[in-house]
């Protein structure tokens, strides 16, 4: 969380910076940064609230949910942030992501889960009405340099949206394998000098790094070898041995300078630098370390207080909580491991790192999973309940890649559960159970992928999956219903407008499809010849990236799905309800609702009456997916 009230009380020793290779002869008095190490975290958090406060300008007197941006948007951003210090020259040694957080963290990771559960519990009571939709679906929205580098306020009214919970496993993934020269110069144009890539280089995808710990304690370890500077948002980096000459670049700061449209390569970044070295000479103590301590005991005193208990108090070396306290912020963090594979989101690195670093988490009886808060409504039952069984199995694969004294029975999700965030006890299963769910799996996704031909690897494909596994096999539809179910897949939403039910079944959809690229990640720890799971994992790599798979978090907007995978699945959802003889608003052994409530209506206990001319029920398969297979 920080120390509150730390980057208030050291501003005024601030400096201003130009992030650039060198400075002009007349700008004696600035200082020239040309090399940086990157919290890469932080720069995703950063380019997310730039362009929040953008967008919400432009779409202003609109849905507020259309202001948001998408996880595609967000790595354009960040590429476009990357881009234009390299033009500067500006050297990046290491862009640094948590991969794995350290034990004593847990109450600050569910504290921070509880934030963002409150903020959608405010946020769906505000606007349990819906939304005014007035988005284009077919408007694309171009992120340019001026919406990362340039700051402006954000309207009050979208502080309780909770934030985009894909978005930095999507920027880690496009650094490493989307973000080449030929993919930017197709993003940004021609506008921008790409000639100094050669084609098909990743420029940033080897100092891209997913660290067994911290990313700040790596940035700082980083910047006092190097002495590079540490770009980043978290005040608490000036806490850490930085070495004399490096300094901390607040994110925040940062603002494109002598910018002129016309001439895009003529511009320079101005930001502010924090010295932490040089800030405490200036105060006349040894480090900020014990000033930080001292605030963190009383958060609301005033800097010339601050300063005089700072200098007052007695020798601290023998205190056990300020010991405790100072432990955090050791360079101690040592060299970066590798993990098998260089690809994992942050939530399954750090499942692998609990494994290995068995020392670390001595104190818990199962690893943990810290599952984000979802954009869902908040009345509901949680989102992450659709896919938990793809997640067990994930789970199950990585434990049973272990040698048995290494092994655990269960793992431990952090979740939403109403109006808190609870603990649920996954238990882990053995070899013949993992396969006896996958056997069904394959069969659903064969199913499908049957029907919809040729595109396995397609977004549209995948979310027309997730929208059955959301439904379940034995769903009942009214042709109402249907009528929705349709618009959904094109527009984003049922009827009239947004509402939470639509909302809520797209946050399903992506649960679904974040625990198949989980279960994905973790199939390449097995080793097992098992038929069934090597054909799954050749099904599960036609997963698109994240970028292409979450797309908007609340509209469809063609994202869904196409209008001709829309005509195609209709007449599949068609023959399947005319199968399941299904109630029409017409019918009158039912009525169907007048609003459609989600998730929809089961009664299988209710005998359907028969007549001459019917059929009785459950003559035939009344499966979804048996259904498909039989067409």
């Amino acid at each position: 969380m920080g120390i509150p009230r730390l980057r208030h009380h050291l501003l005024p020793f601030s400096q201003t910076v130009l992030l650039q290779k060198s400075c002009d002869p007349d700008q004696e008095d600035v200082a020239c940064v040309h090399a940086v190490v990157i919290d890469g975290p932080s720069l995703v958090y950063h380019v997310y609230s730039r362009l929040l406060s953008w967008f919400s300008v432009s779409t202003s007197g609109s849905c507020m949910m259309d202001a948001l941006p998408t996880c595609d948007e967000v790595s354009r951003g960040v590429m476009l942030y990357l881009l234009h210090l390299r033009i500067l020259g500006v050297e990046i040694q290491a862009i640094y992501f948590d991969g794995s957080l350290p034990a004593r963290k847990h109450e600050t990771r569910v504290a921070r889960l509880e934030s963002q559960r409150r903020k959608l519990e405010l946020f769906c009571s505000a606007t349990g009405h819906g939304f005014v939709t007035s988005y284009s679906p077919n408007r694309h929205r171009t992120v340019t340099c001026e919406n990362v580098l340039r700051s402006r306020p954000s309207p009050a009214k979208y502080s309780n949206i909770p934030t985009n919970p894909f978005m930095v496993p999507t920027v880690y993934e496009d650094l490493k394998c989307r973000w080449s020269s030929q993919n930017m110069a197709t993003a940004t144009g021609k506008d921008l000098p790409m000639h100094s890539l050669n084609a098909g280089v990743f420029p940033w995808a080897s100092v891209t790094i997913m660290v067994p710990g911290e990313a700040d304690a790596y940035c700082a370890r980083t910047a006092s070898l190097t002495g590079c500077n540490v770009l980043t948002n978290d005040s608490d980096l000036v806490l850490y041995d930085l070495g004399d000459l490096s300094s901390v670049i607040i994110l925040d700061s940062v603002e494109l300078n002598r910018w002129d449209p016309n001439q895009p390569l003529q511009f320079q970044i101005r930001a502010t630098g924090l010295r932490p070295s040089l800030v405490a000479r200036r105060l006349g103590i040894s480090n900020l370390l014990s000033l930080a301590y001292q605030l963190k005991l009383q958060p609301e005193i005033g800097p010339v207080e601050l300063l005089r208990r700072t200098k007052a108090a007695p020798e601290m070396a023998g205190c056990p909580n300020y010991q405790r306290f100072i432990e955090e912020y050791r360079n101690n963090c040592g060299c970066v491991q590798a993990q098998p594979f260089e690809t994992l989101d942050t939530r399954i690195s750090e499942l692998f790192w609990q494994y290995k670093l068995w020392g670390e988490y001595v104190g818990r009886d199962s690893p943990q999973v810290y599952l984000p808060v979802l954009s869902e409504d908040h009345g509901k039952r949680c989102a992450w309940t659709k896919g938990r069984l793809f997640r067990s199995v994930a789970y199950s694969i990585l434990n049973l890649a272990h040698p048995i004294s290494e092994r655990h029975r269960c793992v431990t999700e952090f979740t939403r559960r109403g109006r808190r965030i609870a603990q649920d006890r996954i238990l882990l299963g053995d070899e013949n159970w993992i396969s006896a769910q996958m056997e069904p799996l394959c069969r659903r996704l064969e199913s499908v992928q049957t029907k919809l031909g040729p595109g396995g690897g397609s977004p549209e494909f995948w979310r027309i999956f997730g929208l059955f596994e959301s439904y379940g096999a034995d769903a009942e539809f009214t042709r109402c219903d249907f009528q929705k179910l349709k618009q959904f897949l094109i527009r984003g939403y049922m009827g009239q407008q947004l509402e939470w039910a639509d909302i809520h079944l797209a946050a399903q959809i992506q649960a679904i499809l974040y625990s198949l690229r989980v279960l994905k990640q973790l199939l390449q720890f097995s080793n097992s010849n098992n038929m069934v799971l090597m054909k799954l994992r050749g099904i599960l790599e036609g997963l698109p990236p994240l970028h292409l798979l979450m797309g908007s978090r609340c509209r469809g907007g063609g994202l869904y799905a196409s209008e001709s995978s829309v005509t195609q699945l209709s007449h599949i959802l068609g023959h399947f309800m005319k199968r399941n003889r299904l109630r029409t608003p017409e019918d009158p052994s039912g009525k169907a609702d007048p609003e459609f409530s989600l998730p929809p209506r089961r009664n299988p206990t209710t005998k359907q009456q028969t007549n001459n001319n019917s059929i009785p029920a459950r003559t035939q398969s009344s499966n979804m997916y048996e259904i498909l297979q039989e067409q």
